[in-house]
């Protein structure tokens, strides 16, 4: 006699996978609604109300792209800028959205990220007509600021921190004679006194520069300064050209500095200092929808199989989706330039099995 019980087993699981896929498109009673795997989950305002208002979350470092396959935007503490450029490009698509409220809390991140995100803004301005309002929560620093000021109007919450117009270029560190290293070569410490020989096999001049066992060149550095000057004109435009702002004032009046809220509109950085309540009410009164709407951010799909079997039914996603964050952080303190706001080794706080 065959064991029932594997048919019964079998049956049940193909029941639910079916019912997941039948349920794609469905709005379910949590508010959460799929279309085309893009959710919306309600956040305030009235429900089911065909008026929508989206909010969009930049938290964290900003990041360029993720290096596995994570399709999300901002999770575990970074934005990835091209993620929040492909979900502006197809959100565009969706008349039922009369604006975006952008809620920045970042120290920055890297120029390509940030650019990213100010493009798409842009972009998204440009081709639906629709207002796009920033709103600082806290802190909008460096890269912060490079993406947001592509919003018609930026207010921020009391308290918060802007500014910070500048741009890191790369650490170069030098052991002058090691003899030994504890921990790697970049922990527990190291002693010098010309014990180690180190070879790197490179071609081009210059191409091992960042090597620990040799000093940068004056021409290296000289290269390397050209570069980070370059780009911080370019930041020192764009900041001005999009605020109105005179380049003369940022660069010697408001330099790489952060700033409170009234100084920060003194700059001009922001339009005003306001609640989150008083910013979506100004939206609202931009798309013309008045107290008509609701306001709804993407939610991730998580399917109906994960939720009757548990999280940790996709296996270890979490964790991996952790140690792709944490590997994309640490690359990050490897760029040539960041328009960052903070101790950059703080992005990589811990070595991660695999990099």
């Amino acid at each position: 006699m065959k064991p029932v019980w594997k048919y019964a087993i079998a049956g049940f699981v193909g029941l639910i996978i079916g019912f997941s896929f039948a349920s794609c498109g469905q709005q379910s009673g949590d508010g959460v609604e799929a279309e085309s795997s893009l959710r919306f989950r309600f956040v305030e305002g009235k429900a089911n109300h065909p008026n929508r208002l989206l909010e969009v979350q930049i938290n964290g470092v900003i990041l360029n792209s993720p290096s596995s396959g994570f399709t999300g935007f901002s999770e575990g503490g970074v934005t990835y800028g091209y993620q929040v450029q492909r979900l502006l490009e197809r959100i565009s698509q969706d008349d039922r959205i009369k604006g975006i409220l952008l809620r920045v809390s970042t120290p920055g991140g890297t120029v390509v990220g940030s650019d990213a995100i100010y493009k798409a803004l842009i972009a998204y301005r440009d081709k639906t007509k629709k207002p796009v309002i920033a709103y600082v929560e806290g802190l909008s620093a460096s890269g912060g600021v490079m993406s947001m000021v592509g919003a018609e109007a930026i207010y921020a919450a009391p308290g918060s921190l802007i500014g910070s117009i500048g741009v890191l270029g790369p650490s170069l560190t030098y052991f002058d004679g090691p003899v030994a290293t504890e921990g790697g070569i970049l922990g527990g410490g190291i002693t010098t006194r010309n014990g180690i020989q180190r070879t790197t096999i490179a071609a081009g001049r210059g191409k091992d520069l960042g090597n620990p066992f040799r000093r940068a060149t004056e021409e290296e550095i000289a290269v390397l300064r050209q570069g980070v000057n370059n780009l911080y004109d370019n930041f020192v435009r764009h900041v001005a050209t999009t605020r109105k702002i005179d380049e003369k004032q940022i660069r010697d009046q408001m330099g790489a500095l952060i700033f409170d809220n009234r100084t920060a509109e003194k700059y001009k950085l922001i339009d005003g200092t306001r609640s989150r309540q008083e910013a979506i009410a100004e939206l609202a009164k931009r798309a013309k929808v008045g107290e008509d709407y609701q306001l709804i951010r993407v939610s991730e799909s998580r399917g109906i199989l994960t939720g009757l079997l548990g999280e940790h039914s996709l296996v270890n996603r979490g964790d991996q989706t952790g140690k792709m964050i944490e590997r994309d952080r640490c690359d990050a303190t490897t760029q040539v330039a960041l328009v960052y706001f903070g101790d950059i080794t703080q992005l990589c706080s811990k070595v991660v099995s695999g990099q």
